[in-house]
C-alpha cells in the first residue's frame, strides 16, 4: 500500500488524481443545506496526491452524503487498491468517532460514474454497513457514433421531423438560466408534478458553482419549446436535469432534438455518459419515462444507499 493518510483539507495546489462529485464540494453545500460540513480527503504523502474526497452535512448527531442532492459519498481514484480503499473507509469511520456521532448514511452515485464502484461496495459491507436502498437510473454512454444511432426507430423519426421543422437546438447564455429554471417548472407544474427546487436556490447553486449549471434550448423560430438545465455533476457526466416541452408540440416531441444536442455537447467536452436520471413516481418505477429514456438509449446503472451507526 502507498503512504497514504486521510485529513480534512487539501493545500490549494494539491493534484487530484479522481473525479469529484459536484454534490459533495465544499461550494455546494454551502448552497444546498445551512448545516455544519466535515471533509476528508486520502492522500498519497509521497506522492502530494489526492486520491479520494468524501464530505458530509452533519444533523443532530448523524452525518449524510449526501444530505439533499442525487447522490454522494466515496470519490476514488480508479487505481485504489481493496486494501487502500479499506484504508481510506475505517480511517473516516475512526475519525467520525472520535467526533461522538450517532450513525452515517451514504447514498452512492450510480455505477456509470466511476470505474471502481464495486470494489467500494464490496468494503463498505465489509466495514459493517448495510444496504438501506437501490434506485435505477438511465444514462446514455457517449461514444463517436452518431446520436441517432442510439435511438428507436420511433424517435429517429421524431428526430427527424423536429430538424424538417427547422427547430434549433444551442446552448443559452449563462443569464438565461433563470428563463430556462421558468419554462421548465411550468411546463412540470401545468402536468401535475411537483418541482424540487425554488429559483432562489438555483440561483445560489449557480453563483456558487458558476461552471456547473448550463441552460440548454430548442427554439421554434425565437420561441423556446424544449429546454433543460445541464448540471456537471462530475467531470465526465451531465446530467439532464429537468428537461420538458411545451404541450403544443406533444407529436413532435422536441425533447429528442434536445437530447441529440446535449449528447454532442458530451462528444465536445470529452464526458464519458449523458445522466437520465432516475425514473420514480410516488417510489415505484415509472414504465412509461422508462421507457422513452431506453428509447433514447438510456441504459441502466443502480445506485446504492448504505447506512451504519456510528456508537
Amino acid at each position: 500500500m502507498r503512504n497514504l493518510k486521510v485529513i480534512e483539507a487539501l493545500l490549494d495546489n494539491t493534484k487530484k488524481d479522481f473525479s469529484e462529485w459536484l454534490y459533495t464540494q465544499p461550494n455546494f453545500l454551502i448552497g444546498n443545506n445551512q448545516l455544519p460540513q466535515i471533509h476528508f480527503y486520502l492522500l498519497d504523502d509521497t506522492e502530494k496526491t489526492a486520491l479520494g474526497h468524501i464530505g458530509f452535512s452533519l444533523e443532530e448527531g448523524a452525518v449524510f452524503s449526501p444530505y439533499r442532492a442525487p447522490f454522494g459519498g466515496f470519490a476514488l481514484a480508479d487505481n485504489l487498491t481493496s486494501e487502500e480503499v479499506t484504508f481510506f473507509i475505517f480511517e473516516v469511520l475512526r475519525k467520525l468517532k472520535d467526533q461522538r456521532l450517532g450513525s452515517l448514511h451514504l447514498k452512492l452515485p450510480p455505477s456509470c460514474y466511476f470505474k471502481n464502484l464495486n470494489l467500494l461496495e464490496e468494503n463498505l459491507s465489509y466495514a459493517g454497513f448495510e444496504i438501506t436502498e437501490k434506485l435505477e437510473y438511465q444514462a446514455i454512454p457517449i461514444t463517436d457514433q452518431a446520436f441517432e444511432l442510439t435511438l428507436a426507430s420511433m424517435e429517429v423519426r421524431k428526430l427527424k421531423k423536429c430538424k424538417e421543422a427547422g427547430f434549433e437546438f444551442s446552448r443559452l447564455p449563462k443569464h438565461k438560466l433563470a428563463d430556462v429554471f421558468d419554462f421548465v417548472k411550468n411546463q412540470r407544474q401545468e402536468k401535475g408534478y411537483e418541482f424540487s427546487m425554488e429559483w432562489a436556490q438555483m440561483k445560489l447553486a449557480q453563483k456558487l458553482n458558476p461552471e456547473a449549471y448550463i441552460p440548454f434550448g430548442v427554439k421554434d423560430g425565437e420561441r423556446i419549446i424544449a429546454a433543460t438545465i445541464g448540471i456537471l455533476a462530475s467531470d465526465s457526466v451531465l446530467y439532464n436535469f429537468s428537461p420538458a416541452h411545451h404541450p403544443e408540440y406533444d407529436q413532435l416531441s422536441p425533447v429528442v432534438l434536445l437530447t441529440e444536442g446535449l449528447y454532442d455537447f458530451c462528444r465536445a467536452e470529452n464526458l464519458n455518459y449523458l445522466d437520465l436520471g432516475a425514473s420514480y413516481l410516488n417510489g415505484k418505477i415509472n414504465e412509461g419515462l422508462k421507457q422513452f429514456k431506453s428509447h433514447l438509449g438510456g441504459q441502466s446503472f443502480f445506485s446504492l444507499g448504505f447506512r451504519k451507526a456510528l456508537s
